[in-house]
This record gives C-alpha cells, sequence and structure tokens, in this order.
C-alpha cells in the first residue's frame, strides 16, 4: 500500500511546515510504538535551501490508535487537517483521526482524546487490501472487506461519519476485495477480488451490465490485488491479473466504465502466470496527448510489470500500446520489454509515473529488495536510471507502493516516498532491525 503527502498539488512550493507524508504502520501499536505517523520538514538535508539547517524530515506527529497494525493506505481531508484510514481488526474499523502538530514519536506515541477521532465499526470482515476510497463531491468512503462485503459510510470528513443503510454494504463476492474506485464520469464504483472477478456498482448500489467480468483465474496469482486504474476522461478502467482463465498467462484487461460487455474488453498477455501482479500506469503522452502517435515520443502506453514469457519466470516491464480512435488497447504487449532481475517469480511494486522534466516511472523489486526508475520520455527501450544511469537503491524486503510529492527545482525537493516491506539496520531502534520510512530524490534516487 501507499503513505499518503498534502499538499496534493505536484506544482505548488514545496512548504516545509505545512506538506507532510503521513505513513501507515503495519505494527500492533503500543506505549512504545506508533501505528500511524506524519513527518514534516520534507525538503530537509544537506545541500537543502528551503527548510533551515535541518539534516532530516522531523515527526510532526505519531498516534497508536486502536489494538492492531495497519495494512492499507491512508486518505486525507482536502484541507489536510484529518486522515481517515482502517485498521486490521476484525470486524475493521473505520477511522477518521483529527492529528494535532507536535503530539507523539514513533516510539511514544500519543494516544486521540475523544475529541480527535472518530471509529466506525464494520458490521462484518477484517480488511487487508482495500485502502478506503473518498468521494470529496459527497463526502463519503467506500471500502471493501475479506468476506467480499463493500461498505459505504458517510459523513466522512465535513459531517458525522457512520456507514450507510440499505442496500449497503453490498455483497458482490465472497473472498477479498481490493480497495474500490469510482470513475467520476458515471459515478460507478469498481472493485476487484481475490477471486479473479472485477465487479461494477451504480452509485445505487446496482451491478453494471454484465459484472462481474472475469479477468483471472482466482487462483494464488490469478487474483486482482490492486485497485482498478480509471481513465475518467475517456470512461476506461485497468485491471491486471498475475493469470488469467486458462491458467497460462497474466493479463492487462481494459474495459468501459459503463458496461462489461464482451464488444467493451480488450485483454493483453504479459507473460507467464509466475507471479501476482500490480497495478500498472499510464505514461505521460497518454495523459496530454490528443494524438496517438505511432513510433515518436508522443504514443500512447499502459506500463506493467509482469514476468518473462515462455519458460521464463523473471520479472520483466512491458507496455501495451493503443489505437488512435477510440482508445482501445492492443491485445498484444509491445515488443519493447526490460527483463528487470534474474530472480524468478518476484513480485514487483505498483508502478508510479510522473513527468518531471522526464518522463519517469517508479517501481521495487521484492526479491531483489531494491527501488529504481526508468526515463520513458523516449521512443526506445526505457532506460534504468535515465541517462545519467542512477544506480537501483537497496531496500530492505522491496517497496510499499511509491508516491511523489512535487515538481520543483529546490534542492531536495522532486522526491519520491515508501515504506520498506523488511527490517534495515538503517532504521534500527535500540539495536533492533525496523522497517524503514525513505525519502529518496526523484532524478537521482539519493
Amino acid at each position: 500500500m501507499y503513505p499518503a503527502k498534502f499538499s496534493f498539488d505536484v506544482n505548488a512550493t514545496p512548504d516545509c511546515t505545512n506538506d507532510y507524508v503521513v505513513f501507515p504502520i503495519n505494527r500492533a501499536p503500543s506505549a512504545t510504538q506508533a501505528n500511524i505517523a506524519a513527518f514534516n520538514n520534507l525538503y530537509s538535508g544537506a545541500t537543502s535551501t528551503s527548510c533551515a539547517a535541518l539534516t532530516a524530515a522531523t515527526v510532526t506527529w505519531a498516534y497508536q490508535v486502536g489494538t492492531t497494525r495497519l495494512r492499507s493506505s491512508p486518505e486525507l481531508s482536502l484541507d489536510g487537517t484529518k486522515v481517515a484510514f482502517m485498521d486490521g481488526a476484525n470486524p475493521a474499523v473505520f477511522h477518521v483521526l483529527t492529528p494535532t502538530a507536535g503530539q507523539g514519536t514513533v516510539t511514544a506515541p500519543a494516544t486521540p482524546t475523544a475529541g480527535q477521532i472518530v471509529n466506525v465499526p464494520l458490521t462484518t470482515g477484517a480488511d487487508s487490501d482495500s485502502s478506503p476510497f473518498v468521494d470529496y463531491f459527497n463526502d463519503v468512503a467506500y471500502v471493501g472487506t475479506n468476506n467480499g462485503r463493500l461498505f459505504k459510510i458517510t459523513g466522512v470528513f465535513e459531517g458525522t461519519p457512520a456507514l450507510a443503510g440499505a442496500p449497503w454494504p453490498l455483497h458482490p463476492a465472497t473472498t477479498m476485495l481490493t480497495g474500490p474506485v469510482i470513475d467520476f464520469g458515471t459515478g460507478n464504483i469498481f472493485v476487484g477480488g481475490a477471486d479473479g472477478n472485477l465487479y461494477g456498482f451504480t452509485s445505487a448500489g446496482a451491478a453494471i451490465p454484465n459484472s462481474p467480468l472475469v479477468v483471472g483465474s482466482g487462483g494464488a496469482n490469478g487474483g486482482i490485488i490492486d485497485s482498478p486504474v480509471v481513465d475518467v476522461v475517456n470512461g476506461l478502467l485497468f485491471v491486471t491479473s498475475g493469470e488469467e482463465p486458462t491458467l497460462t498467462n497474466a493479463v492487462v484487461v481494459e474495459a468501459s466504465t459503463s458496461s462489461f460487455a464482451a464488444a467493451n474488453v480488450n485483454v493483453a498477455n504479459i507473460g507467464n502466470n509466475a507471479a501476482r501482479l500490480h497495478a500498472g500506469t499510464f505514461n505521460d503522452a497518454y495523459f496530454h496527448v490528443a494524438t496517438n502517435m505511432t513510433g515518436t515520443t508522443s504514443e500512447w502506453f499502459f506500463y506493467v510489470c509482469g514476468v518473462a514469457g515462455g519458460a521464463g519466470t523473471n520479472p520483466v516491464l512491458y507496455r501495451v500500446g493503443f489505437n488512435s480512435t477510440p482508445r482501445k488497447m492492443n491485445t498484444t504487449a509491445d515488443a519493447t520489454t526490460v527483463t528487470l532481475s534474474a530472480n524468478g517469480g518476484e513480485q514487483c511494486s505498483p508502478i508510479t509515473e510522473l513527468k518531471n522534466g522526464v518522463d519517469r516511472i517508479f517501481l521495487g523489486l521484492l526479491t531483489t529488495a531494491q527501488v529504481e526508475f526508468f526515463d520513458i520520455s523516449t521512443t526506445t527501450t526505457p532506460t534504468l536510471g535515465g541517462t545519467g544511469a542512477v544506480a537501483p537503491v537497496a531496500e530492505a524486503g522491496g517497496t510499499s507502493g511509491i508516491i511523489v510529492d512535487n515538481v520543483s527545482a529546490i534542492a531536495q525537493a522532486s522526491s519520491i516516498y515508501f515504506s520498506t516491506l523488511g527490517n534495515s539496520p538503517t532504521c534500527a531502534v535500540a539495536g533492533v532491525n525496523r522497517h524503514c520510512a525513505v525519502k529518496l530524490t526523484q532524478g537521482a534516487l539519493q
């Protein structure tokens, strides 16, 4: 899952005091262990010109909330004063926290007062993989559970958070659900399942035509494990699975946000079925170039980390192209691929993209235990580390999902943030190795 960054505007001037990153912590809370913490002074460092003489980010607040670890991503209010997140209880609890700067540290967390937190227990189901999705227009959130329920919470940031009544929760599956997403063009809600199915609902809770859409096999690698990627402008969504129903290939599937009818679905195989697949991403041209110009820097692509085809099991970076009108995804992956490591069956993190002068994608490798970026701004093979050949950086256990802060020329700004998935001596406390919250600059991974 991902940390969350405030403010949301990547083009805003970096603000050492008010900009912050909040990390959920996958550990049970106690008097000596926070399970959610935020850091400001993000642009500190040896070359910083904006955060006084600080050499590192500082904890702005840290809390122990509930009694269980936090496994999914937090959501921030538009003004940055509140944080919504799920805990790992069974049934899971939806929390809305109003933190106070200066309260707590990671090893001596504060406990929220009754006035600082609202707790909304779900009626059934734990939550391992579903981050809440906030509809800011209507001040509601949606979240899935491990037993296949889809809940709606009202009054998230502007009112009093509470579970919505009938027909909620919906019961699309009997298995673990991903985080839901909304297509704001149609108002429809989409969620993936560990059973390999993609489910679509109207805002009133009715299934959209031809839902569910069978994407994966539902086996060990054949579930949908990340939220669908939605293209609101063109009414499309994209989802990945590590094993399609015939048990041969991994797949990327494109579907309409209005209907899952076969005429609206396109499928591209992307290597064999040796690993679970996380979410992919578009290049900048897909978002900002009106006409697809094949063979140029204006060609549209969807990038995804899969596994080598044939008998191979190494992780491979694939890209899938499109025709021009409408944006119909090709059913064959582009011939340009990059082998990412020699470790068979390895998982990649979800892929994150940002154009900051150079169009880059960022990803972590779990078995290889590193983070790296690729320059995807040219028509040739994506370049590891860009023109400066920046080397990958070792990160214990690989990385969580990766977020970016801003586009800026200020020293120590333009950075990426993530958690390590393994214990590292870099973050040891009292001689005990811990997982790390990491900041690296976008262009140099420093």
